[in-house]
């Protein structure tokens, strides 16, 4: 399936975006990690799209959405995702998230629930959760230290980390390189902002939450089966053979459990 690439300009960021599948079905869209680009997506959405209308998009400050223009924020990557689907007429999606853009889908349903029809979410820990002080200390002083790493090193240390596979470190690299070190920070600082204390909120849209048994980013392993079991309904999947990049890692099984859930959760023909 052919995606049609558009660009959509907000904020001072030409946003690129692709778009394809049946229209007339339920649009479903696809949110990628921080610092990589909508390929992350590459072995997955293409199947995905042969039966629903699919959108994915460079995020802001990402890829081929460059220049950032206003800097990188969650409150930013929201309004940028559901400008693009207002673009393309939709009123209501179901989001994919890996990895940082769980949290931009998280963000969504926690401020536009009527947005939402269905989260299926990859390798992404919970925005919402209630942490330590000593544990938001660490994550809000990383970009700070980040300075004093140098790129090369980051970038390989990094792709040796994220991927089992070598195609998805290989990934991994080249997504980095298209970053200057200042952008991939800033990016970061944007990222790292996202988390808020909401310890009464809970997910009430279908949920199909999975991360990749080698995955060994943040807390995700060590959330995940809290949050699924404290969400009504949520289907919590362990992905077998994977990483932190498991869409690249083991993109067959996902795909299969994304369009088992969609199926059961849109009725789509």
């Amino acid at each position: 399936m052919q995606l049609v690439e558009k660009i959509l300009e907000r904020k001072g960021c030409p946003l690129h975006y692709w778009e394809g599948g049946p229209e007339k079905q339920p649009l479903v869209v696809f949110l990628h990690g921080a610092c990589v680009d909508h390929h992350s997506f590459d072995l997955i959405l293409p199947v995905i799209a042969e039966h629903y209308h699919v959108v994915t998009l460079d995020n802001r400050g990402h890829s081929l959405s460059q220049p950032m223009g206003e800097s990188y924020t969650t409150t930013l990557a929201v309004e940028d995702t559901l400008a693009v689907i207002q673009t393309v007429g939709g009123s209501k999606a179901t989001f994919v998230g890996h990895s940082n853009g769980t949290y931009v889908a998280q963000e969504i349903a926690f401020r536009s629930p009527e947005k939402v029809q269905a989260l299926v979410l990859l390798d992404g820990t919970c925005i919402t959760w209630v942490r330590s002080s000593m544990e938001k200390w660490l994550v809000n002083s990383s970009p700070a230290w980040l300075k004093f790493w140098p790129y090369e090193n980051l970038k390989k240390t990094s792709a040796n980390m994220m991927a089992n596979k070598q195609e998805g470190k290989d990934y991994v690299y080249r997504a980095y390189s298209q970053l200057s070190k200042e952008n991939f920070i800033t990016l970061w600082s944007g990222v790292v902002r996202c988390l808020h204390d909401e310890p009464d909120y809970v997910i009430r849209q279908p949920l199909l939450l999975m991360h990749g048994d080698n995955d060994t980013a943040g807390d995700i392993k060590k959330i995940a089966p809290l949050w699924a079991a404290r969400t009504p309904g949520c289907e919590y999947v362990i992905i077998p053979n994977a990483g932190h990049m498991a869409t690249l890692d083991n993109p067959d099984f996902i795909t299969a459990k994304i369009l088992e859930f969609l199926q059961k959760t849109l009725q789509a023909k």
